[in-house]
């Protein structure tokens, strides 16, 4: 199959031979005529041999995503075939956990605008690209060779599909999916909107999390949960003998939710409040509430660089503000899930947040996604979950 060309700067160059997959707009110097959305391409220097295969997408910012650095790969089903089965056997400790994981995250698994993640027996896959868009068929046959599934429904991203010029897209693909399943994560099991709940329906990269902070709180005080979703990180408190549990979220289905999965696991003590977290935490201070854990998981509050200095006021006003209810000794965990914040910018927002509420903290431990999220160097893009788990004096 000979690819057509795009010729890319010595910039471009020598970030793609250190394994920098995405070439952008203006780093293009040259394309063969006729290049369509997502076509297949090599990817070539302005002089020497080329650097790699992907594909190309002459409408986005991103133009160019690389598929392999070796350019006599071509991209057929078998090759699929094989990045599943390595993503699969990097994801092996994984399943005496749970029944539910992330199998291929993007970048980090060298597949660039596909995320497919698994809940027992159920794909749910995204095409974030036109590249992918086009590759569609290749990897559903891929993962259906692969996998004993029972249905494969497209929960793509609409807003990054937007910027590759794409229409939205989502709904089964084959089988029977069902609206909702129920899934487990070690001895807890956890309700999965796979049809309308955020992302694909859990934050599966923060398994390894929850059970870091289920694991150092003291089961004598209260734990707030606040972002909560469904309930991951107060429920999984819960199990490990919380008293207390507040759960609170901004959204009722998801707290409607995060009900169903304490009643489905036997959990008492929990309360379910509904509300935006920085009020809450105001009211919270007004009354005097006291809490001995805090988890902080927000969405993301910076999408792009030029919101980064915004982001940051938010988590200091988070940490600030729960910092007021949290003894000596109480525990926070705090997190961000935006690949433009780096650990030392939420380090410096934790500080900062410490320091106008006059209190001293230690990091017990750096937290970041799950294995199964897996970061490739090279591919900082693959590494956006990062969060500190601190102990206040």
């Amino acid at each position: 199959m000979r690819l057509k060309r795009v010729f890319v700067d010595d910039s471009a160059a020598a970030k793609v031979r250190a394994f920098f997959p995405w070439v952008y707009r203006d780093q293009l110097v040259e394309v063969d005529d006729g290049l369509e959305p997502g076509e297949l391409v090599l990817v070539c220097p302005r002089k020497g041999r080329p650097l790699g295969v992907g594909y190309a997408n002459l409408r986005s910012v991103i133009s160019v995503r690389i598929l392999s650095f070796d350019p006599e790969v071509v991209p057929d089903r078998s090759f699929f075939e094989l990045k599943l089965r390595s993503a699969l056997s990097l994801r092996d400790g994984l399943w005496s956990r749970t029944n539910a994981l992330r199998l291929v995250h993007a970048e980090g698994d060298g597949l660039p605008g596909l995320v497919v993640d698994y809940y027992d027996g159920y794909a749910s896959v995204q095409f974030n690209s036109a590249g992918m868009e086009r590759l569609r068929g290749l990897v559903l046959d891929a993962l259906r060779g692969l996998l004993p599934l029972r249905g494969i429904l497209d929960r793509s991203d609409e807003r990054m599909r937007e910027k590759e010029g794409l229409p939205p897209s989502e709904g089964p693909i084959w089988g029977v999916v069902p609206d909702r399943i129920w899934v487990r994560e070690g001895d807890l099991e956890f309700l999965v909107d796979l049809k309308e709940g955020q992302k694909t329906g859990f934050y599966l990269d923060q398994r390894a999390n929850r059970e870091a902070v289920a694991s150092s709180f003291d089961p004598g005080t209260p734990v707030l949960d606040l972002f909560c979703h469904t309930g991951g990180f107060g429920l999984s408190c819960a199990r490990r003998g919380a008293k207390e549990v507040v759960l609170v979220d901004v959204s009722r289905s998801a707290l409607e939710m995060a009900g169903e999965n304490a009643r489905r696991n036997g959990l008492s003590g929990v309360s379910l409040v509904q509300a935006d977290a920085f009020d809450f935490l105001r009211g919270e201070r007004k009354r005097g509430a006291a809490y001995g854990t805090v988890v902080l998981d927000p969405p993301p509050f910076a999408k792009s660089r030029r919101e980064l200095e915004g982001a940051l006021r938010g988590y200091r006003d988070l940490v600030l503000q729960s910092a007021r209810l949290l003894a000596p000794g109480g525990k926070m965990a705090i997190f961000s899930c935006s690949h433009w914040v780096g650990e030392e910018d939420l380090l410096g927002a934790i500080a900062s947040g410490l320091a106008d509420a006059e209190r001293e903290g230690l990091v017990l431990l750096h937290l970041r996604q799950d294995q199964d999220h897996p970061v490739r160097v090279g591919a900082p893009m693959s590494y956006y979950l990062k969060g500190f788990l601190l102990s206040l004096l």
